[in-house]
């Protein structure tokens, strides 16, 4: 399947190859090109659909992506059609979120969270940034069917569009809270009929209200194609630039009901595996909480944690290789995205002295057990903080983590980088 979109996305570049080379180097190219397109070719395939394929179609596959990576235009243009076509053939044939269903245009997802943020006396179910008892619920989150991948679409005023709609725009239809056994038995029914019994947690970062995050719990849910329960740990941020000492706070404060959380999913919901992104400061509640709760203990019959995800943490670096044994010890694997643009942890480190861990460069995080991949080569964006989200080469190379399990080794676009305390990986220079 990979090298089939491999030659697809080669024959769709190859009409721009012209306009970048000539004379020599266009003779050179084409044939250093036909040369690997051949090996590819005559590579074996897998033998069973689904299988991973030989080492040597993936080796032939490394080589044609390597003369195209001696032109970054065309190597950027080779690898948005090598996604696009592979992401497509997968998420053609994979199943919605269970429990989605089709409404005005739109896909409607059910996200089950838990929250600790103070609840509105009346209903429906709103949440604010200030500190509540521990709350679990069911959220409902409209995904339109023109949702581009790491978009969360809204109104944009100078359209002339001041609300959200249902077919155009990424929507918070509801949020009803439940009893923790009726949470429990929601997860029950909802992963009963699936192969694989797995959830996908997605815990938010700083500035972020209850809303916000539920609409991105759904959004990276959708666009990864996730057939398990999308679930959302969502803290009380205040949801507010000017509150950052405030979210700090809260963030440490909220470390106990997480882990009363992640019990309950573990042991209550049925899930066989639970899969965790935590972006920026979620990732202190995450750190701080796996490294006081060995979830390995729980017992049999528990589920356990499968890929855990440290996406632009905003936690000290020191602090996260401290953190870092009792918390890799738990995990399938566990992933640290990082970047050198990354104004948000710029600011950061500013306010508290010290590097954050989701900063690369000099102080790049190297620890064992952790994938760190460096995205700084990426255009992420104004503040280059959310990429996780928003970034479709992000994205993919979840896609093949969350779905394939593969190492960075065998996923596309990573270089390996060799460091001190290492190696690490880079994302090579992609259009995102």
């Amino acid at each position: 399947m990979e090298s089939h979109a491999l030659v697809s996305a080669v024959a769709r570049v190859w009409p721009r190859v012209p306009e970048l080379l000539a004379g020599e180097d266009l003779e050179r190219f084409e044939s250093d090109v036909l040369v690997r397109l051949r090996a590819l070719e005559s590579a074996p395939a897998p033998t069973i659909p689904g299988m991973r394929e030989p080492a040597r179609a993936a080796t032939a596959r490394r080589d044609v992506a390597a003369l195209f990576a001696e032109h970054p235009p065309l190597y950027a243009q080779l690898t948005e059609e090598f996604e696009s076509l592979l992401i497509g053939v997968e998420r053609s044939g994979a199943p919605s979120p269970p429990g989605a269903l089709p409404y005005l245009r739109s896909l409607v997802i059910p996200v089950l969270f838990a929250t600790d943020r103070a609840a509105e006396p009346r209903p429906p179910a709103r949440f604010t940034g200030d500190r509540g008892e521990l709350t679990y619920g069911k959220a409902v989150v409209g995904i339109p069917d023109d949702h581009r991948m790491g978009a969360v679409e809204k109104p944009r005023p100078w359209r002339l569009r001041f609300r959200r709609t249902a077919d155009r725009d990424v929507l918070l239809a509801s949020a009803t809270t439940l009893p923790r056994p009726d949470f429990a038995d929601t997860a029950r029914a909802l992963l009963s009929d699936l192969s694989r019994k797995q959830v996908l947690v997605f815990v938010h970062g700083y500035n972020v209200g209850f809303g916000a995050a539920a609409m991105r719990a759904a959004q990276i849910a959708y666009d990864l194609g996730f057939a398990g329960v999308p679930m959302l740990y969502s803290w009380p941020s205040r949801g507010s630039v000017l509150s950052y000492p405030e979210d700090e706070n809260n963030a440490r404060w909220s470390v106990e009901h997480f882990r009363e959380f992640l019990r309950c999913v573990l042991t209550e919901s049925g899930a066989e595996e639970v899969h965790v992104v935590a972006h920026s400061m979620g990732n202190r509640v995450l750190t701080e909480a796996l490294a006081g709760f060995d979830t390995t203990s729980l017992g049999r019959g528990a589920g356990r944690l499968g890929h855990l995800v440290f996406a632009a943490p905003d936690v000290d670096a020191a602090v996260f290789r401290q953190l870092a044994p009792a918390v890799v010890r738990q995990a399938r694997t566990c992933t640290l995205y990082a970047s050198s643009r990354d104004r948000a942890l710029k600011l950061s480190r500013k306010l508290a002295g010290y590097p954050r861990a989701g900063q690369s460069g000099e102080g790049t995080v190297v620890v064992k057990g952790i994938d760190t991949i460096d995205a700084t080569a990426l255009d992420t964006g104004l503040m280059s903080h959310s990429y996780v989200g928003d970034h479709t080469s992000v994205l993919s190379d979840l896609f093949f983590l969350l779905h394939h399990g593969r190492p960075p080794s065998e996923r596309f676009g990573l270089s390996a980088v060799e460091h001190a305390d290492g190696t690490y990986w880079t994302f090579r220079a992609l259009r995102g």
